[in-house]
């Protein structure tokens, strides 16, 4: 008979025994394949949320500036465009919009909503057949369910879009900036259609499992209403079918197709003339002759500024800042000011002057010397006014360039008059749009597009209707007035370019305009191809530069395919933590197998007695155990597969908290279903033949006789490394506990199931040293009934270990996961009731009980003992434990100073985990690191403990790490991580560091909010109600932490109910081992009846026997998991829970050793109710 045929015949024969351990193979398989398709399905759901909510749009242009609608036309039309891409559709999204919905005994309000203006084109990019029957026509507005359900809104019913002022492009916290009148409301709009949330029902500008809230217009309805004739701040592209989504290079090439004119970037270049003696056919004589570089934010930004720099570079370009001076106040020789002196509200201009254009220049039209830091050139009309003249003292009051609220600080500055630049008189002043006209000739000096145009206050007819963000306080006179009817705000004084930069230089720039003067030569005729030509020099050398204008498209495609891969791979998280339950499988294949083993004994024994040698009979019980547990793998696949699919039906609903939205989908790669099958082959195969092994040391003597225990095994010595092993590991186990405590993310899981797969290992050696070490007790005259008990239990102590282990396992799980549950505490949130944050930014100063009184009035004095801190917002990806995909820009938090401040004496703080402090100071309160200058360009910030590990793979405190903002990329260096707070998934640094690094972003949008006494629920309606417009939104801080802490808590929630598959192996091993030890000890146990021993007591020792090693089980997974956790509850990441998820722990424990306790009464039944006579003879 061949070694195959015998295989065959013994697996025909003993099909119920491998029926059995292909069984148990089949459970270790399918725990195994589950896992590997979970992380399937996660990031193949994902990956479809991604693919659902961008339909065809594979690249997105979104500018902070509004610009022509005709560049979509314009790149549609080019060759290179169409060669590749489908369409670009022209729209405008505001992604922090507010929307509101008044019934007749409520307002509701959704704040940070994501509003779309586009044109119907915009939905022929859908891709899940979402579209509205009828587009919105004016007046008219489509919202997505989640927004609808959110307000309570139906269809018919109307709604008020809340959209920030699109003509306000003066930068809000300089001093000219609006703080106010920044908000457009947009009322009586019908709601026409409500979306279900998916494809273009969902679409969202950041990667998020979350389902957005949208509300959709005609791209003319806030054209209209924003008053943005033609323009658009978005563009949104679809590649050609088949094409793939365009990645960052691509996007690159995009960028080189669009051709936006400087005012697509919010930029103007005009020619300035100046010109005398035109009049009675004379030849005019040109005073002035350039072109004039500006923008419509008033600040021409520092990367502007650069490329126009470089472009201009061979035209003699001139840099040029304008300030508006509060005063301008003569000073005596002792430095006291004149009482009765000053000139309010002149501009004073910095300018390093050259020839041609001066402005600065002496008789000979040549430019004056530099000027110093400290020296000022006034005009004729300044001098004349006040009685200045060389060598005077002057002083300039100006508000800083920097202001939040609506009361910017004034401060001054003295200059020493190094020079008067005269000024020409008009004989007829300005009149609206006419200019002045001169019949002396005028200077250089008479220019008054050195100031920049400023609606409100430029085109104003007077100084006293200027409409400026700060109260006029400084008397205008008379001949201040005049000065503007014949000047308008033509400079009054002049710095060097270097004084006003240092002075009134800004995050928001460096100038205000830049001059090129016009060439000699140059005639009316060819003025237009100059203005061309520098036009597209400057374009030319934005493209070359690749200088980050506003106008860049990102694979916004590409990179949400890249996110899909998610923070957390599920499948090696299933398998860390189902390794535990796989173990539990093995060990109970391996003690099937055993059993299986043992009840051929005799067959065994007659192979070895025929001749056949011990390495062949152990190939063949191999070669068995292989065909085993590839059917039992096969069976596992289709097994995980189901398993997976009840994973997935969990996470939609009972453990919800983990994913936040039932998004997920079964998906099955064939990748995964083959190795899930090849591991279950192996590890399977690995346990049948190391139990296999231990057959070589049992005579064929003993094996005829039935027996599969070595001779004399209950009595023979133990060998001594077994314990020393045991010690050792435990040592192990609880550096690697400790180590777990310092690391995070993926390799905290497994440093801490290492140290929990070490102590349990180290425990079962011990356990297993004690079982077959025969004590004194053991031959004592007299014996409990226990102890005669647990003596049955050494008869075999490897069976008995392995039973022990495989309920151990299962406990250490349920027992080591219940003690990570976390609850929202005190520290979590600084001490803070309440956070919030609004749609738009809010100028107001609400640190100040002054600011807060002027906000609400009356009832603002009444929350004086409020503590408000503001923090500054740039909008990114959340990278809390709530979004599973991969935050590639995680959103930013400006930190003022004055959080710093309150926390070097508040009572309570939040709580910190590892900190780069080393002083004292520091160490009380870490946030003072913030304040550390960049190392070597990283920025220093702070993360919570949470997001850096599980979101953002960051693992400890000094890791630097790159994030990628408008295409570009900032460098940050981790100084310090927070614990379980509310200011998970938002990377925090100090404001400082902030403006530099995102000068646009004006404002506060995120508040900390602690009530004072008596005063809890009060201030957050009322702060609501006032900054309604602004989309403010208050939630208490303690729902909030309990969202965030859910996350991880049903993680454990989820790891648990696998640890409750292991018990029930791990029962139903103990079943099994109980059955086989009352069949093989049947005589024995008959004995003890014939003998006189009731079967009451009979029954008793083998449930003594059975409790033995189902407590034993469960205590030994109970201490491995309390070993293994305790480093963390010392330090506090950890806790002993006694409330529900106490109970729910010892409510499981306790249903499994009441399951236990049954088998434990059957296998007494069995016995007692067997036949004396056969049972004594082993029938």
């Amino acid at each position: 008979m061949t070694a195959w045929r015998l295989v065959v015949r013994s697996l025909l024969f003993h099909w119920r025994l491998h029926t059995a351990v292909a069984l148990g193979v089949a459970a270790a398989t399918a725990v195994l394949t589950g896992a590997l398709l979970v992380g399937d399905s996660v990031r193949g759901s994902l990956r479809g949320l991604v693919l659902d909510r961008l339909g065809k749009i594979d690249a997105l242009l979104v500018s902070e500036h509004f610009f022509r609608s005709e560049l979509a036309a314009q790149l549609a039309a080019d060759p290179s465009f169409s060669s590749r891409y489908d369409q670009a559709i022209p729209a405008i999204l505001f992604p922090q919009g507010t929307v509101e919905y008044s019934a007749s005994d409520r307002t509701s309000r959704a704040s940070r909503v994501l509003v779309v203006a586009a044109p119907s084109a915009f939905w022929d990019l859908d891709t899940a057949g979402i579209r509205p029957r009828a587009m919105p026509a004016e007046d008219e507005v489509i919202l997505n369910q989640p927004l609808a359900s959110e307000l309570g809104a139906k269809l018919g019913e109307t709604v008020t879009l809340r959209l920030p002022e699109a003509e306000n492009a003066i930068p809000a916290e300089s001093p000219l900036g609006e703080k106010e009148d920044r908000v457009r409301g947009i009322p009586g709009l019908k709601v026409v259609a409500i979306l279900p949330a998916e494809g273009l029902g969902r679409f969202s500008l950041n990667p998020s499992q979350s389902q957005p809230r949208i509300a959709f217009t005609g791209l003319a309805t806030v054209q209209t209403r924003l008053r943005l004739d033609g323009q658009v701040n978005a563009l949104l592209v679809s590649a050609s079918d088949g094409q793939p989504p365009p990645d960052a290079e691509a996007c690159r090439e995009l960028n080189g197709l669009l051709h936006p004119g400087l005012e697509d970037y919010g930029l103007s270049l005009g020619r300035i003339q100046l010109q005398f003696g035109a009049q009675a056919g004379s030849a005019a004589t040109e005073i002035l002759d350039y072109f004039s570089f500006t923008s419509d934010r008033m600040m021409i930004g520092d990367e502007v500024a650069a490329v126009a720099e470089n472009a201009f570079a061979g035209h003699r370009a001139q840099g040029v800042l304008t300030y508006l001076a509060n005063a301008l106040v003569p000073l005596d020789s002792e430095g006291r000011e004149d009482p009765a002196g000053g000139i309010p509200y002149s501009t004073v201009v910095g300018v390093d002057s050259q020839a041609g254009i001066g402005p600065l220049v002496d008789g000979d039209e040549q430019p004056l010397e530099p000027l110093g830091n400290d020296d000022i050139v006034i005009n004729s009309w300044v001098a004349d006014d006040q009685g200045l003249r060389v060598g005077s003292r002057l002083r300039v009051y100006y508000y800083r360039p920097e202001t939040t609220d609506r009361h910017p600080a004034e401060v001054y500055r003295d200059f020493t008059v190094k020079a008067i630049a005269p000024l020409t008189a008009p004989s007829k002043p300005f009149s609206g749009n006419q200019a002045a006209v001169y019949d002396q000739r005028p200077t250089l000096a008479n220019d008054k597009d050195l100031t920049p145009q400023v609606r409100g206050v430029t085109d104003r007819e007077s100084i006293e209707n200027w409409e400026t963000p700060f109260e006029l306080k400084r008397e205008v006179r008379d001949q201040d007035e005049r000065y503007y009817d014949a000047h308008r705000l033509t400079p009054k004084a002049f710095v060097s370019l270097a004084t006003a930069q240092n002075l009134w230089g800004s995050r928001f720039g460096g100038h205000t305009s830049w001059r090129i003067p016009t060439p000699p030569e140059l005639t009316d005729i060819d003025s237009q191809p100059f203005k061309s030509r520098l036009e597209s020099a400057f374009l030319q050398q934005a493209q070359q530069s690749r200088a980050k204008l506003g106008l860049e498209f990102v694979p916004i495609k590409a990179q949400g395919l890249r996110a899909a891969s998610g923070t957390t791979p599920f499948d090696v998280l299933f398998l860390a933590l189902s390794s535990f339950l796989i173990a539990a499988a093995l060990m109970l294949v391996s003690l099937l197998f055993r059993l299986g083993v043992e009840q051929r004994a005799d067959q065994l024994g007659l192979l070895l007695a025929v001749g056949l040698r011990r390495q062949r009979t152990s190939r063949l019980l191999v070669l068995e155990g292989l065909v085993v547990a590839a059917v039992g793998a096969l069976l596992g696949v289709a097994l995980g597969v189901a398993y997976a699919w009840l994973m997935l039906a969990g996470l939609r609903t009972v453990w919800l908290g983990a994913i936040v939205t039932p998004f997920l989908v079964f998906h099955a790669s064939a990748t995964s279903l083959l190795v899930g099958y090849a591991l279950g082959i192996l590890v399977s195969a690995l346990t049948i033949a190391h139990a296999v092994r231990r057959l070589r040391q049992i005579p064929a003597r003993r094996l005829l006789a039935g027996q599969a225990s070595p001779e004399g095994h209950a009595g023979r010595p133990t060998r001594p490394w077994g314990q020393q092993l045991g010690w050792g590991l435990l040592v192990a186990a609880l550096g690697l506990s400790v180590a777990a405590t310092q690391l995070g993310g993926e390799a905290q899981a497994g440093a801490f199931v290492s140290g929990g797969a070490a102590v349990l290992v180290g425990l079962l050696l011990l356990i297993r040293h004690r079982l077959a070490h025969v004590s004194n007790s053991a031959s004592a005259p007299t014996m409990s009934l226990f102890g005669l008990a647990v003596s049955s239990a050494r008869r075999n102590p490897g069976r008995s270990s392995l039973t022990i282990g495989l309920i151990a396992s299962a406990s250490f799980l349920i027992t080591a996961m219940s003690s990570f549950r976390l609850d929202p505490s005190l520290q979590g949130a600084g001490g803070f009731e309440w956070v919030a944050e609004s749609s738009l930014p809010i100028f107001a100063d609400l640190t100040s009980p002054s600011g807060v009184e002027e906000l609400l009035g009356e009832a603002g004095s009444e929350l004086a003992s409020n503590v408000i801190l503001p923090l500054r917002v740039r909008p990114g990806d959340d990278a809390s434990c709530n979004n599973l995909y991969s935050a590639q820009s995680p959103r930013v938090l400006g930190v003022p100073p004055s959080l710093s401040e309150y926390f070097d004496q508040a009572e309570t703080g939040f709580a910190w985990g590892a900190t780069l402090a080393e002083t004292e100071v520091d160490q009380a309160n870490p946030w003072r690191l913030l304040a550390r200058p960049p190392q070597d360009g990283a920025i220093p910030v702070v993360i919570d403990q949470n997001t850096a590990m599980f979101s953002l793979g960051i693992y400890a405190p000094g890791t630097r790490a790159s994030f990628e903002y408008d295409g570009v990329e900032i460098e940050v260096f981790v100084v310090g991580f927070l614990k379980n707070s509310i200011l998970q998934g938002n990377i925090l640094m100090a404001q400082s560091h902030f403006q530099s690094l995102f000068p646009e972003i004006a404002g506060y949008r995120y508040f900390l909010i602690k009530s004072g006494a008596g005063q809890n629920a009060a201030i957050g309606p009322l702060l609501e109600d006032a900054l309604s417009d602004q989309g403010f939104d208050v939630r208490n801080s303690r729902e909030l932490l309990a969202a965030l802490l859910a996350v991880q808590n049903t993680y454990l929630s989820t790891f648990q109910s696998l640890g409750a598959l292991g018990l029930l192996l791990g029962t139903f091993g103990l079943a099994t081992v109980q059955l086989r030890s009352v069949l093989e000890r049947r005589a024995e146990l008959a004995l003890l009846r014939a003998s006189g021993f009731q079967h009451r007591r009979v029954g008793r020792l083998v449930l003594w026997e059975n409790l033995f090693l189902l407590l034993g089980g469960l205590s030994t997974g109970v201490v491995a998991a309390v070993y293994a956790v305790l480093p963390h509850i010392v330090l506090g990441e950890a806790a002993i829970s006694m409330g529900g998820f106490g109970r729910d722990l010892a409510i499981m424990l306790g249903l499994v050793v009441a399951a236990g306790i049954l088998t434990g009464l059957i296998a007494v039944r069995w016995t007692v109710e067997a036949p004396l006579i056969p049972a004594l003879r082993g029938d």
